[in-house]
């Protein structure tokens, strides 16, 4: 926001009345408007401003239109049209919006009477406009508390609050109260451009560690704090605030806050994807890329999954770059396996797993026995799809998708062989007098840095 205001170094001078009429004899047809506005009284930023102007017209012409506009600087903030269809007393009402970083100083009101003939007549009156200064603020938290802030006895405009949080962080808006009758509440939220008043979108207040810190927020500035360096999600335990779409960067430390359960030890996290910190923060392990992160609180975990951009989900791309996925039987799942009993190939997002595509055409997927992973081998199968459903499928056999194995414990099925499970064209199988046991974990690797065609599963056991 411009500056838009000059600073007076003395008093402020406004004339009671301001009278204008046309001299431009081109301007218009016949009659002459005559409009006389008296004093605009000193107001508040946020304030309704009110204006009496006696409209005439001296050539006997009826009147049409005034128009009134508040002007901070060159720029129109306000402004309204009144109906003058005769001569007398009328009031505009205009606005005056709060802006960050305009100081006190002088609008003006910019007045245009305007008769049936096209004739007009201007006039410009002063207005003395300051900022509020508040004896409050409130953060409205994101789950409804409230934190109120105060003036700092150095600074009007800075207001100070302490808060405690098990996660370091609390998101919400600030709402200003009115400062006056005439003066109307404000809130402070986040905007495409920063934090911009008049919405409701969280601010993100984040301190270095977790217990009670100071917050603070800057009413003219509309700079506030603290702002960890780390990065914060926030996830709810509600439908339409349990999931994040957006980049995620490689090696990048994160904090994901919103509950206490996504640093416990039951939460699963996705090593895949997230190496847990002990301050609780989270490092990302894929390759840097837009991603949806959903907090499942039924099934106790993150999903995550690759995405083209923040609407479409990830598939694979002919050069092996993009996405790869797992659809297969109730034996395989992430959180766990019986967290989705039922899962039998089902494609939605829920259900498939998305690899971890952990460096340039190479995905990863690790699997423990007993959790992700039923150590029953006759029931266990899957496969890999180059999409969250049907469509691009690996086969064990030659062709465009195509993938085998060296592992001893996991089989590519080629239609031929009989394995514990079946022997299903590109099936994963495990081999014939192999037994899981609960509590192995085993890092499945796709490598496609040689073609589609040549996809290679690695399997290392930990």
């Amino acid at each position: 926001m411009k500056n838009y205001f000059k600073y007076i170094a003395l008093a402020m001078l406004v004339l009671p009345v301001a009278t204008s009429c046309s001299d431009d004899d081109d301007n218009g047809g016949a009659g002459q408007p005559v409009l006389k506005a008296g004093a605009a009284a000193a107001a508040l930023f946020g304030d309704s401003i009110s204006l009496k102007v006696n409209c005439t017209d001296e050539g006997g012409v009826p009147l049409s239109t005034l128009k009134a506009q508040l002007c901070y600087g060159d720029e129109v903030v306000s402004s309204q049209t009144l109906r003058t269809k005769t001569g007398g007393d009328y009031t505009v009402r205009l606005y005056a919006p709060l802006y960050k970083d305009v100081p006190d100083g002088e609008a003006q009101i910019r007045l245009t009477l305007q008769n049936t003939s096209l004739k007009t007549s201007d006039a410009t009156v002063g207005i003395a406009l300051s900022r509020p200064h508040y004896q409050y603020l409130n953060i409205v938290g994101a789950d409804g508390t409230v934190v109120k802030l105060t003036p700092d006895a150095s600074n009007p405009y800075l207001f100070k609050g302490t808060v405690t949080s098990s996660s370091r962080s609390i998101s919400g808006y600030v709402e200003a109260p009115s400062a006056g009758k005439a003066n109307l509440p404000q809130t402070f939220g986040l905007g495409t451009d920063g934090v911009t008043q008049g919405v409701k979108d969280n601010l993100m207040f984040a301190a270095p560690t977790p217990g009670t810190f100071d917050v603070w927020f800057n009413v003219l500035t509309y700079e506030f704090g603290p702002q960890s360096a780390v990065p914060v999600i926030e996830l709810k335990d509600a439908e339409d605030a349990n999931v994040y779409v957006g980049e995620l960067t490689q090696n990048g430390v994160y904090e994901i806050s919103g509950s206490d359960k996504f640093t416990s030890d039951d939460w699963y996290y996705d090593p895949d994807f997230f190496t847990k910190n002990a301050d609780g923060t989270f490092t990302f392990n894929a390759l840097t890329g837009t991603y949806t992160l959903k907090a499942d609180f039924k099934r106790g975990g993150f999903k995550v999954w690759a995405m083209k951009d923040k609407k479409d989900t990830g598939t694979l791309n002919a050069d092996g770059t993009g996405a790869l996925w797992i659809i297969g039987s109730d034996c395989i799942g992430k959180p766990g396996y019986a967290e989705i009993s039922g899962q039998g190939w089902w494609t939605d997002t829920d259900h498939a797993l998305c690899l971890a595509p952990v460096g340039e055409k190479v995905y990863q997927i690790t699997l423990t026995v007993g959790k992700q992973l039923n150590s029953d081998g006759k029931n266990l199968t899957f496969k890999f799809f180059g999409q969250a459903g049907w469509g691009t499928e690996f086969k064990g056999t030659a062709g465009t998708y195509s993938v085998t194995t060296d592992s001893d414990v996991f089989a590519v099925g080629d239609g031929k062989t009989e394995y514990a499970g079946g022997k299903d064209d590109g099936n994963i199988y495990l081999r014939n007098d192999v037994e899981l046991k609960d509590g192995d974990t085993f890092v499945l690797t796709v490598d496609l840095t040689q073609g589609t065609d040549k996809a290679k599963l690695k399997v290392e056991k930990k």
